[in-house]
């Protein structure tokens, strides 16, 4: 291709090509892109699943298992914000049936203090009065929605 410079035209000189990297120097780029992405996903995949929390529950175990009259209970619970945070968890242990009436349940309240790791344990000593089926419930409160929610219930039979 030429060119004016002023006074006549000229014809370009072009400048030699640099010459192609080879296939293997490709190759070798391109994997080294790829461990270095790795690289930076394989940390943040740990913390995602080191953050991940599980569900609130609960569970009821007996002393004597199963559950008689005159034993002692055992309730856990597991997927809790920890109370140090300021996280509030009630529990609410139904005594077997019973039926709720316009006025109040049968049952007791405790409030159990959540370890570091969410988790909680608490043992009643003679809760057991009487033989049927009730209900064991967590509730804790949401400061989000300044309300408290039953997040967690267990069911247990005492024989």
């Amino acid at each position: 291709m030429s060119t004016w410079d002023g006074t006549r035209w000229v014809t370009e000189k072009t400048a030699p090509s640099a010459p192609r990297p080879s296939h293997a120097a490709n190759w070798a780029a391109t994997a080294v892109m790829v461990i270095g992405l790795a690289a930076v996903i394989a940390p943040l995949q740990l913390i995602a699943a080191a953050s991940h929390k599980s569900d609130p529950g609960v569970a009821v175990a007996c002393s004597p298992a199963p559950c008689t009259v005159g034993g002692s209970m055992t309730v856990t619970g597991w997927g809790f914000a920890p109370s140090a945070g300021g996280q509030q968890v009630i529990l609410w242990v139904g005594y077997p049936n019973d039926y709720c009436g316009a006025d109040a349940c049968h049952g007791f309240y405790s409030d159990p203090w959540v370890a570091s790791d969410g988790t909680f344990s608490v043992t009643f000593t003679s809760a057991l009065e009487q033989a049927g089926t009730a209900t064991v419930s967590a509730t804790a409160y949401m400061v989000k929605q300044d309300k408290w929610w039953t997040v967690a219930s267990a069911s247990y039979t005492v024989q």
